[in-house]
Order: structure tokens, then C-alpha cells, then sequence
């Protein structure tokens, strides 16, 4: 049986006790995409980012503003150590050639 890719919001909101207006102010600063079919959707796989946005926002009390500001830096953080471990697989590939 297939798992299912998307999930409504509604029954999202139910399991983490938080309103929907949540998951639509998400959406309005675009750090997630809704999909609307006859319901409204999100992608399991932004459930990820969807639990650290809960836990930023309700535990820190983050700010929405404050939330894509975070989530821009991570994903440039990130690019920036998939860019470091390329360098070092180049550094590593030329060290070893000039061994040989």
C-alpha cells in the first residue's frame, strides 16, 4: 500500500494542537506551499520544516518575519557546507593524484 504524500491541514493542525492560521501564515511568507484540491494539503515532506517552524514560533516565541529569516540562513548554511565538502572531495581527489 502506497503511503500517502500529502496530509490536510486540518488533521494536521488536530495532531499538533495548533491552528490552522498557522500553517496559512507559513504558506504567506513562503516557507511552505499549501495544496488546495477540495481541502487544503501540505506535503509530508515539509512536515520537517513545519515541526521546527512549531517549535521556533511557539517555544522561542519567533515571530513570523523572524521564521524565514531563520530558515533562509539554515538553507544557506547548508549550502555553504555542501559547498566546503565539495571543495574538500577536489582538495582530496588533487592530493592524492599529486601523491601517486
Amino acid at each position: 500500500m502506497k503511503k500517502p504524500t500529502v496530509i490536510s491541514i486540518q488533521q494536521f493542525c488536530t495532531h499538533y494542537d495548533i491552528p490552522p492560521s498557522f500553517i496559512e501564515s507559513l504558506s504567506d511568507f513562503d516557507i511552505i506551499e499549501i495544496i488546495v484540491d477540495d481541502q487544503k494539503y501540505i506535503d509530508v515532506n515539509q512536515i520537517t520544516i513545519i515541526e521546527k517552524m512549531i517549535r521556533l514560533h511557539y517555544d522561542l516565541n519567533v515571530n513570523f518575519e523572524g521564521l524565514d529569516v531563520i530558515l533562509n540562513l539554515l538553507s544557506r548554511i547548508e549550502n555553504l557546507q555542501n559547498e566546503i565538502n565539495s571543495l574538500h572531495n577536489k582538495l582530496d581527489f588533487h592530493n592524492h593524484n599529486l601523491l601517486t
